[in-house]
């Protein structure tokens, strides 16, 4: 009997342990998919800013539909701010990438600066363009909220992998 009562015990305390555990992962997970949509609204109308400014320096093809994003960093894991766009590409070629990377990130700067946005330490800009590519006559580009130190590793991570690969 005792034996019996032992084993309830220890079995209800599993499932008590189990069952916070399970509550923890869903509030944390709650807050992570809360961070990761603002993050986005934010990112998005800074992306649409910035797009447009270089539309005006004729540096890009005008918008033909309203910028939306996809969140690109699901695989590196939770917390990491990462959205992708694509954009018709025009007359661009992939020797232009590299400038074109530079004058987005000042655009997004701006952006920024315009919607008070700040990044989660001092000294690094709050948007980084983590990578840009062509591909089938579309410009696909990643804009990174440097939100949080896993956004910041990731691309850290990215750019150094493009500069293994020579792609930098």
């Amino acid at each position: 009997m005792n034996i019996l009562l032992i084993i309830l015990v220890i079995l209800g305390l599993v499932v008590i342990g189990a069952v916070l555990l399970l509550a923890q992962r869903l509030r944390r997970n709650r807050a992570l998919r809360l961070l990761q949509l603002t993050s986005q609204k934010a990112t998005d109308a800074a992306a649409a800013a910035a797009v447009h400014q270089l539309n005006q320096q004729h540096l890009l093809p005008a918008l033909t539909a309203p910028l939306v994003s996809q969140v690109a960093a699901d695989v590196w894991g939770h917390g990491v701010l990462v959205f992708e766009y694509q954009i018709a590409a025009g007359d661009l070629s992939t020797v232009q990438l590299r400038l074109l990377t530079h004058q987005l990130e000042q655009a997004l700067a701006k952006a920024a600066q315009q919607q008070q946005l700040t990044a989660f330490k001092a000294n690094i800009p709050v948007f980084a363009v983590s990578d840009i590519w062509l591909l089938t006559g579309q410009l696909h580009f990643d804009i990174a909220y440097l939100r949080n130190q896993a956004t910041l590793d990731y691309v850290a991570d990215m750019r150094k992998l493009s500069v293994e690969k020579g792609t930098n």
